[in-house]
């Protein structure tokens, strides 16, 4: 009986280390899923510019009313999500991109449409 009891106690101290040593960590390398509402910028670059931000329009039509306006409001189009649509080398659509770009917008999505 002692003997039975012995190996018992054995087992489980055993089993238990087992599970403490040998637990699942959290891979760091994934992100988690990012649930949080944003402000978005959404362009369409054709041969004139229509822009929204935070779902209100904007009333720039050309590169130059564009420039302006991305100069003047920085500081709350920075953070934003901006969605460009259109089609590259056509109209104004590498213009605005170069001014994205040149302004370090951190989150960029180009939509290329066939006109």
């Amino acid at each position: 009986m002692n003997r039975i009891l012995n190996r018992l106690i054995y087992f489980f101290a055993t089993f238990l280390f087992i599970c403490q040593a040998h637990g699942q960590k959290m891979d760091t390398a994934k992100q988690g899923n990012d649930y949080a509402p944003h402000v978005y910028f959404i362009i369409t670059a054709g041969t004139e510019i229509t822009a929204f931000f935070n779902d209100k329009p904007i009333q720039v039509s050309t590169i130059e009313d564009f420039n302006n306006y991305v100069q003047k409001n920085i500081k709350s189009l920075k953070d934003s999500w901006v969605v460009v649509t259109g089609k590259p080398k056509w109209g104004t659509f590498d213009e605005v991109m170069k001014t994205l770009k040149r302004n370090k917008f951190k989150h960029i999505a180009a939509n290329i449409r066939d006109i």
